[in-house]
Protein backbone atom coordinates (compact mmCIF):
# COMPACT_ATOMS: atom_id res chain seq x y z
CA UNK A 1 0.00 0.00 0.00
CA UNK A 2 1.07 3.48 -0.67
CA UNK A 3 0.91 6.84 1.30
CA UNK A 4 0.40 9.54 -0.86
CA UNK A 5 1.99 12.65 0.25
CA UNK A 6 0.58 16.27 -1.09
CA UNK A 7 1.70 19.22 0.38
CA UNK A 8 -0.95 22.26 0.26
CA UNK A 9 -0.56 25.90 -0.06
CA UNK A 10 -2.89 28.13 -2.11
CA UNK A 11 -4.15 25.58 -4.62
CA UNK A 12 -7.73 26.14 -4.12
CA UNK A 13 -8.25 26.01 -8.19
CA UNK A 14 -6.08 22.16 -8.87
CA UNK A 15 -6.30 20.71 -5.75
CA UNK A 16 -9.49 19.22 -6.23
CA UNK A 17 -9.08 17.43 -9.51
CA UNK A 18 -5.50 16.85 -8.07
CA UNK A 19 -6.95 14.72 -5.43
CA UNK A 20 -9.49 12.72 -8.03
CA UNK A 21 -6.80 11.70 -10.08
CA UNK A 22 -5.57 9.79 -7.04
CA UNK A 23 -9.30 8.23 -6.40
CA UNK A 24 -10.09 7.62 -10.16
CA UNK A 25 -7.20 5.23 -10.11
CA UNK A 26 -7.79 0.92 -10.84
CA UNK A 27 -5.05 0.70 -7.89
CA UNK A 28 -7.00 1.56 -4.85
CA UNK A 29 -4.95 0.56 -2.04
CA UNK A 30 -3.90 3.66 -0.59
CA UNK A 31 -4.23 6.43 1.93
CA UNK A 32 -3.57 10.17 0.80
CA UNK A 33 -2.09 12.67 3.05
CA UNK A 34 -2.56 16.43 2.69
CA UNK A 35 -0.51 18.45 4.69
CA UNK A 36 -1.94 21.94 4.70
CA UNK A 37 0.99 24.50 4.65
CA UNK A 38 -0.69 27.67 6.68
CA UNK A 39 -2.91 27.89 3.20
CA UNK A 40 -4.94 31.83 3.50
CA UNK A 41 -7.55 30.52 0.28
CA UNK A 42 -10.71 28.17 -0.08
CA UNK A 43 -8.17 25.55 -0.35
CA UNK A 44 -8.86 23.63 2.75
CA UNK A 45 -12.68 23.85 1.85
CA UNK A 46 -11.61 22.05 -1.07
CA UNK A 47 -10.29 19.33 0.29
CA UNK A 48 -13.46 18.34 3.12
CA UNK A 49 -15.76 18.82 0.39
CA UNK A 50 -14.21 15.86 -0.98
CA UNK A 51 -16.27 12.79 0.54
CA UNK A 52 -13.51 10.03 0.85
CA UNK A 53 -12.26 8.06 4.30
CA UNK A 54 -8.63 7.70 2.72
CA UNK A 55 -7.74 11.40 2.74
CA UNK A 56 -6.37 12.68 6.10
CA UNK A 57 -5.66 16.37 6.07
CA UNK A 58 -2.99 17.23 8.61
CA UNK A 59 -2.45 21.16 9.44
CA UNK A 60 0.65 23.14 10.25
CA UNK A 61 2.01 26.75 10.38
CA UNK A 62 3.13 27.79 6.78
CA UNK A 63 6.68 26.54 6.86
CA UNK A 64 7.31 26.09 3.36
CA UNK A 65 7.31 22.77 0.70
CA UNK A 66 10.13 20.92 2.25
CA UNK A 67 8.73 21.15 5.62
CA UNK A 68 5.19 19.55 4.31
CA UNK A 69 6.68 16.97 2.86
CA UNK A 70 9.13 15.52 5.34
CA UNK A 71 5.92 16.32 7.52
CA UNK A 72 3.83 14.04 5.10
CA UNK A 73 7.11 11.42 5.43
CA UNK A 74 6.65 11.32 9.30
CA UNK A 75 2.82 11.41 9.23
CA UNK A 76 2.54 8.49 6.57
CA UNK A 77 1.33 5.13 7.64
CA UNK A 78 2.84 2.72 4.97
CA UNK A 79 6.51 2.02 3.58
CA UNK A 80 5.33 3.30 0.02
CA UNK A 81 5.63 7.19 -0.18
CA UNK A 82 4.64 8.62 -3.44
CA UNK A 83 4.68 12.21 -3.70
CA UNK A 84 2.02 14.06 -5.46
CA UNK A 85 2.21 18.23 -6.11
CA UNK A 86 -1.14 20.07 -5.06
CA UNK A 87 -1.32 21.10 -8.82
CA UNK A 88 -0.31 18.42 -10.95
CA UNK A 89 -2.50 14.97 -12.28
CA UNK A 90 -1.61 11.18 -11.56
CA UNK A 91 -3.13 9.29 -14.72
CA UNK A 92 -4.88 6.24 -13.75
CA UNK A 93 -2.28 3.77 -14.23
CA UNK A 94 0.40 5.48 -11.87
CA UNK A 95 0.19 3.22 -8.73
CA UNK A 96 -0.31 -0.14 -10.71
CA UNK A 97 2.78 1.07 -12.74
CA UNK A 98 4.65 1.70 -9.47
CA UNK A 99 3.26 -1.51 -8.08
CA UNK A 100 4.52 -3.68 -10.37
CA UNK A 101 7.15 -2.63 -10.39
CA UNK A 102 7.91 -3.00 -6.88
CA UNK A 103 6.94 -6.30 -7.06
CA UNK A 104 9.43 -7.03 -9.93
CA UNK A 105 12.20 -5.31 -8.37
CA UNK A 106 11.81 -6.39 -4.49
CA UNK A 107 14.98 -5.89 -3.32
CA UNK A 108 15.21 -1.91 -4.55
CA UNK A 109 13.78 1.20 -2.50
CA UNK A 110 13.46 3.95 -5.41
CA UNK A 111 11.48 3.78 -8.11
CA UNK A 112 9.79 6.61 -10.78
CA UNK A 113 7.95 6.60 -14.03
CA UNK A 114 7.80 9.36 -16.21
CA UNK A 115 5.71 12.55 -16.96
CA UNK A 116 4.53 15.06 -19.65
CA UNK A 117 3.92 18.68 -19.37
CA UNK A 118 0.43 20.00 -20.18
CA UNK A 119 1.02 21.86 -23.16
CA UNK A 120 2.86 19.03 -24.71
CA UNK A 121 1.28 16.75 -27.45
CA UNK A 122 1.89 12.94 -27.12
CA UNK A 123 2.50 11.62 -30.64
CA UNK A 124 4.66 8.25 -29.60
CA UNK A 125 2.98 5.04 -28.49
CA UNK A 126 2.86 4.27 -24.69
CA UNK A 127 7.29 2.80 -23.80
CA UNK A 128 6.50 0.47 -21.33
CA UNK A 129 10.22 -0.16 -20.94
CA UNK A 130 12.09 -0.41 -17.73
CA UNK A 131 15.71 1.40 -16.95
CA UNK A 132 17.85 0.18 -13.98
CA UNK A 133 19.56 3.08 -13.29
CA UNK A 134 22.74 2.15 -11.05
CA UNK A 135 24.57 5.76 -11.66
CA UNK A 136 22.12 8.65 -11.16
CA UNK A 137 24.82 11.09 -11.72
CA UNK A 138 25.58 9.79 -15.41
CA UNK A 139 22.07 9.49 -15.60
CA UNK A 140 20.94 12.92 -15.34
CA UNK A 141 23.51 14.44 -17.15
CA UNK A 142 21.59 12.86 -20.33
CA UNK A 143 17.91 13.46 -18.89
CA UNK A 144 15.20 14.26 -16.38
CA UNK A 145 15.73 10.81 -14.53
CA UNK A 146 12.78 11.69 -12.16
CA UNK A 147 10.45 14.26 -10.90
CA UNK A 148 8.34 15.19 -7.70
CA UNK A 149 5.22 14.15 -9.01
CA UNK A 150 6.40 11.05 -10.63
CA UNK A 151 8.27 9.92 -7.65
CA UNK A 152 8.29 7.27 -4.88
CA UNK A 153 10.71 5.59 -2.06
CA UNK A 154 10.52 3.25 1.01
CA UNK A 155 10.26 5.24 4.14
CA UNK A 156 13.57 3.53 4.88
CA UNK A 157 15.25 5.44 2.63
CA UNK A 158 14.50 8.88 4.14
CA UNK A 159 15.17 7.77 7.33
CA UNK A 160 18.89 7.06 5.42
CA UNK A 161 19.78 9.63 3.26
CA UNK A 162 17.27 12.35 5.52
CA UNK A 163 14.25 14.04 4.43
CA UNK A 164 13.58 17.68 1.92
CA UNK A 165 16.25 20.72 3.44
CA UNK A 166 13.80 22.94 4.62
CA UNK A 167 17.10 25.42 4.22
CA UNK A 168 16.04 25.10 0.43
CA UNK A 169 13.24 27.05 -1.42
CA UNK A 170 14.32 26.11 -4.96
CA UNK A 171 15.83 22.44 -6.51
CA UNK A 172 14.78 21.53 -2.64
CA UNK A 173 13.38 18.22 -4.60
CA UNK A 174 16.55 17.85 -6.67
CA UNK A 175 18.58 18.02 -3.97
CA UNK A 176 17.29 15.01 -1.85
CA UNK A 177 16.75 13.09 -5.19
CA UNK A 178 20.67 13.89 -5.86
CA UNK A 179 21.18 12.76 -2.38
CA UNK A 180 19.01 9.06 -2.60
CA UNK A 181 20.97 8.67 -6.08
CA UNK A 182 24.38 8.45 -3.91
CA UNK A 183 22.84 5.83 -2.05
CA UNK A 184 20.83 3.68 -4.04
CA UNK A 185 19.88 2.79 -7.51
CA UNK A 186 16.59 4.19 -9.43
CA UNK A 187 13.78 1.95 -11.00
CA UNK A 188 12.67 3.72 -13.89
CA UNK A 189 9.69 2.93 -16.48
CA UNK A 190 9.27 4.92 -19.26
CA UNK A 191 5.77 5.02 -19.24
CA UNK A 192 3.92 8.40 -18.69
CA UNK A 193 1.46 8.20 -16.17
CA UNK A 194 1.51 12.04 -14.67
CA UNK A 195 1.05 15.60 -15.91
CA UNK A 196 2.79 18.64 -14.99
CA UNK A 197 0.62 21.34 -15.29
CA UNK A 198 2.23 24.36 -16.43
CA UNK A 199 -0.71 26.55 -16.20
CA UNK A 200 -1.72 25.85 -12.45
CA UNK A 201 -1.84 28.66 -9.96
CA UNK A 202 1.29 30.41 -8.12
CA UNK A 203 4.07 29.09 -10.40
CA UNK A 204 6.54 32.30 -10.48
CA UNK A 205 9.77 33.22 -10.20
CA UNK A 206 9.01 36.22 -8.18
CA UNK A 207 9.52 34.76 -4.72
CA UNK A 208 13.10 33.53 -6.24
CA UNK A 209 15.88 33.41 -3.61
CA UNK A 210 19.31 32.44 -5.01
CA UNK A 211 20.88 31.74 -1.49
CA UNK A 212 17.99 29.81 -1.17
CA UNK A 213 18.96 27.12 -4.20
CA UNK A 214 20.33 24.30 -4.81
CA UNK A 215 22.54 25.53 -7.31
CA UNK A 216 23.98 28.19 -4.56
CA UNK A 217 24.35 26.59 -1.73
CA UNK A 218 26.33 22.99 -3.45
CA UNK A 219 29.47 22.34 -1.72
CA UNK A 220 32.06 20.64 -4.51
CA UNK A 221 33.68 19.43 -1.36
CA UNK A 222 30.81 17.08 -0.70
CA UNK A 223 30.96 15.32 -4.00
CA UNK A 224 30.63 11.64 -3.37
CA UNK A 225 32.37 10.94 -7.67
CA UNK A 226 33.64 12.53 -10.43
CA UNK A 227 30.12 12.36 -11.92
CA UNK A 228 28.18 13.93 -9.20
CA UNK A 229 31.38 17.09 -9.75
CA UNK A 230 30.34 17.19 -13.42
CA UNK A 231 27.02 17.06 -12.83
CA UNK A 232 26.69 19.69 -10.24
CA UNK A 233 28.80 21.75 -12.54
CA UNK A 234 26.57 21.33 -15.64
CA UNK A 235 23.41 22.43 -13.39
CA UNK A 236 25.72 25.94 -12.15
CA UNK A 237 26.54 26.39 -15.96
CA UNK A 238 22.73 25.81 -16.98
CA UNK A 239 21.67 28.54 -14.57
CA UNK A 240 24.28 31.07 -14.67
CA UNK A 241 23.39 30.91 -19.12
CA UNK A 242 19.70 31.27 -18.06
CA UNK A 243 20.25 34.58 -15.94
CA UNK A 244 22.30 35.68 -18.68
CA UNK A 245 19.43 35.16 -21.66
CA UNK A 246 16.61 37.05 -18.48
CA UNK A 247 19.04 39.86 -18.06
CA UNK A 248 19.24 38.82 -14.52
CA UNK A 249 22.64 39.99 -13.77
CA UNK A 250 22.90 40.31 -10.26
CA UNK A 251 21.94 36.91 -9.54
CA UNK A 252 25.07 35.97 -12.32
CA UNK A 253 27.02 38.12 -10.64
CA UNK A 254 26.70 35.96 -6.92
CA UNK A 255 26.28 32.78 -8.30
CA UNK A 256 29.57 33.02 -10.42
CA UNK A 257 31.37 34.17 -7.10
CA UNK A 258 30.26 31.98 -5.13
CA UNK A 259 31.55 29.02 -7.85
CA UNK A 260 34.18 30.61 -9.06
CA UNK A 261 36.77 27.88 -7.90
CA UNK A 262 34.72 25.36 -9.97
CA UNK A 263 33.33 27.56 -12.46
CA UNK A 264 35.21 29.69 -15.36
CA UNK A 265 33.66 32.19 -17.97
CA UNK A 266 35.28 29.65 -20.84
CA UNK A 267 33.02 27.47 -19.29
CA UNK A 268 30.04 29.20 -19.62
CA UNK A 269 30.92 30.83 -23.52
CA UNK A 270 31.25 26.96 -24.44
Amino acid sequence: MFSVVIPLYNKELSITNTVQSVLDRTYQDCEIVIINDGSTDSSIKAVEAINDNRIRLIHQENQGVSAARNRGIKEAKYDWIAFLDADDLWRENHLKTLDDMIKKYPIDKVFTTSYIQSNQTETEKPNNTIDVIDNYFKAALERRVTWTSVMCANKEVFDNVGGFNIKLSRGEDLDVWARIGREYRYIKSNLITAVYRVEAENRSDLSFDLKKSRVFNYDFTNSASEEETIYYKTQIINTLRSFIIGRRLKHFWELKQKHKEHVSYMDILR
